[in-house]
């Protein structure tokens, strides 16, 4: 049993978007919890995002119920977060020669258009030639067929983490910043609260929510947990390079790679390569940089070579077998007592920046059912800043049995969402023969139509 005197209920471990969300979640349900951030809260993994609310349009051609659940999250947070997103117009320019043709890359889009609608997005536009030509000055035209224009939110991770805390202090979560766990409070089965700062910390639970250093907080208790740590640099230029946001297809013809103005810059980024275990050992390489300005030259040949800093983040994804190009990035919460025989200590695992109030929700689920609390999740029926959201609209979650099969089949995964992109597919030729589609023509109406 877990001590009912112990100060907390909860001790959350890592104050990145994951652990603001699960404490956020945990004290309006009224658990007296603590948050335990190891220098300032956002500054690592989160801070080194793209900076998007995206759905995950890739995930479509491999693990399409990710990319149904991260667009149904997105929406939420959408609502709860609203005044600090941007709706971000991403061009997708189309070359002959190019691994994805015209044809192929605007029936992932149509597929991808019931999923926007999830989270606020708009349909997506094709664009002649010349509206091209004409929004992106610089632009190579050689090659040039047109391109697809769809659009995600952007947002600032770092603020995002903070209004999360500040909504949990709100509800009388605890914050230590500079305050690493060290070691954790053990008895035989079970923790019983964390070291940190010299400090002993007790708590009926401890939720490693640590994101690429779950391994190892998870290991303070003698637990593996298998990881594939994958690490993406980006390249930040301090002054807004381009009007627009952009997917790029990367030099290597297997990746892309975003273009991201925004008001603290331009972002160009992310690789994706293999990181060492120990996510404080990374460091980003001259040929990560040489990758990512090669790629983004092969479309602008006068981008600026001189950038004015890098960021490096670690991605927390779950161990799993298959190319590191199809790795799913859905999420696991580990209850290590039914797992391990560890009881008192909860990890989450995998996910991303775009789908944190979910893992947090399904967290946050797992610390009352072992805590004996049955408060429901309200994180999606109040803004960050404590107003009740209304209307929010009913969409379905991927079915939970479906989603589960998949993940145990990754191959049987990636065949479900090609057949669902084959008959897409199929669709769009055979609309396009009926009926040609329209495409955007003019810059001014590509313009219009993100304004409105």
């Amino acid at each position: 049993m877990a001590d009912k005197s112990a100060p907390y209920d909860v001790v959350v471990i890592g104050g990145g978007i994951t652990g603001a969300g699960v404490a956020r979640d945990c004290a309006m349900r009224g658990l007296k919890t603590l948050v335990l951030e190891k220098s300032e809260p956002g500054r690592a993994t989160t801070a080194a995002s793209t900076h998007l609310i995206h759905g995950g349009l890739r995930y479509l051609l491999y693990d399409r119920l990710t990319t149904h659940a991260t667009c149904w999250d997105s929406g939420h947070i959408l609502r709860l977060a609203g005044p600090m997103l941007r709706r971000l117009p991403i061009i997708w320019p189309v070359y002959g020669g190019h691994a994805h043709g015209l044809e192929t890359v605007e029936t992932l889009l149509e597929e991808y258009d019931p999923f926007q609608a999830m989270k606020g997005g708009k349909p997506h536009l094709r664009l002649s030639r010349q509206a091209m030509l004409d929004q992106l000055p610089g632009l190579a035209p050689e090659g040039l067929l047109g391109g697809i224009c769809f659009d995600e939110w952007w947002v600032d991770p770092v603020g995002l983490v903070a209004k999360n805390l500040a909504s949990a202090k709100r509800h009388g979560a605890v914050l230590q910043n500079h305050a690493g766990v060290t070691a954790l409070l053990r008895r035989v089965g079970r923790v019983e609260g964390v070291i940190a700062g010299g400090e002993e910390i007790r708590a009926r639970l401890v939720v490693n929510a640590s994101g690429p250093w779950i391994g190892r907080t998870a290991g303070l208790a003698g637990i593996q947990i298998p990881l594939r740590l994958r690490q993406g640099t980006h390249l930040l230029y301090k002054k807004k390079l381009v009007p627009m946001g952009l997917l790029l297809e990367a030099v290597d013809r297997g990746r892309s790679i975003f273009v991201i103005p925004s008001p603290e810059g331009t972002l160009v980024g992310p690789t994706d390569i293999p990181a060492p275990d120990d996510p404080d050992a990374a460091r980003s390489s001259k040929e990560e940089v040489q990758y990512l300005l090669a790629s983004v030259k092969r479309y602008f040949p006068n981008f600026p070579q001189a950038y004015d800093a890098l960021t490096l983040g670690i991605r927390p994804i779950l161990g799993q077998a298959g190319d590191e190009k199809l790795l799913s990035r859905e999420f696991e919460v580990f209850d290590h007592a039914r797992r391990d025989a560890v009881a008192g200590l909860l990890t989450i695992g995998g996910g991303k920046m775009s789908d944190f109030r979910l893992m947090a929700e399904a967290t946050t689920d797992e610390a009352c059912r072992l805590l004996g609390r049955q408060e429901p999740c309200r994180t999606h029926e109040e803004t960050l800043e404590g107003a009740p959201i209304h209307d929010i609209p009913h969409y379905h979650l991927p079915y939970a049995g479906l989603k589960a099969f998949l993940k145990k089949h990754p191959r049987l995964r990636h065949l479900h969402a090609l057949s669902h992109l084959g008959l897409a597919y199929a669709k769009h030729w055979s609309r396009r023969r009926m009926k040609p589609g329209e495409e955007i023509t003019t810059a001014s109406d590509l313009l219009a139509y993100y304004s409105q």
